[in-house]
């Protein structure tokens, strides 16, 4: 479950730390990279309550990289959309109780 988890909080430090790390860091849409921290922080929670299948935070965590790919080349709308359908698609049914 932590590769998991280390893959969602890397990947972020990935992206901005390119030899173009000061143009990605200035054109990506504020309102995706708020939204991106709503929902990492989200998957971390489920992940280390292990509310969640790990099978099922991948499938998340896919979609996650397809939303700030879309967010990245300026598709804001696409970008959110696919951030708000990681909880209603991908986790919607499969949140277990915590203990």
């Amino acid at each position: 479950m932590k590769s998991i988890r280390h893959a969602v909080v890397m990947l972020p430090l990935l992206v901005f730390n390119g030899p173009t790390s000061v143009a990605v860091a200035q054109t990506y849409p504020l309102e995706c990279a708020q939204r991106d921290v709503e929902v990492v922080t989200q998957l971390e929670q489920y992940g280390e309550a292990q509310a969640v299948p790990g099978e099922i935070l991948g499938e998340a965590f896919f979609r996650l990289q397809h939303a700030r790919e879309a967010c990245s080349h300026g598709r804001v709308v696409v970008g959110l959309a696919v951030y708000d359908s990681i909880f209603k698609t991908s986790l919607a049914g499969k949140i277990q109780a915590t203990r």
